[in-house]
């Protein structure tokens, strides 16, 4: 196993806090094959969806701070999400003592 230390934590949060949130959830998952999604979306916090990744192979858990969102199409009047990511936090899990 190989854990990650914080040079290499802080590397991914910069690469992470500038893609789309799909991009970044693809990334994360195709890291570690044993990782798995803790919590999707959800509202902790004032004004940010949050989704937290936890990946056992790297030693840490990812959380993906989301602004919501939403655009309205002036042609035909349809409202889409537009989320934008605000944030990206990674933490060392208790095992990962780099």
């Amino acid at each position: 196993m190989t854990y990650m230390n914080a040079e290499q934590r802080e590397q991914l949060a910069q690469e992470l806090v500038d893609l789309k949130f799909n991009q970044a959830k693809w990334r994360l998952l195709k890291m570690d094959p044993d990782g798995r999604l803790a919590y999707f979306r959800n509202t902790q916090s004032v004004g940010y969806l949050m989704t937290r990744f936890v990946l056992p192979t790297h030693g840490v858990t990812v959380t993906l701070y989301e602004h919501p969102g939403s655009k309205t199409d002036p042609a035909t009047q349809k409202t889409k999400v537009a989320n934008s990511m605000a944030q990206v936090v990674v933490e060392p899990t208790p095992e990962n003592k780099a």
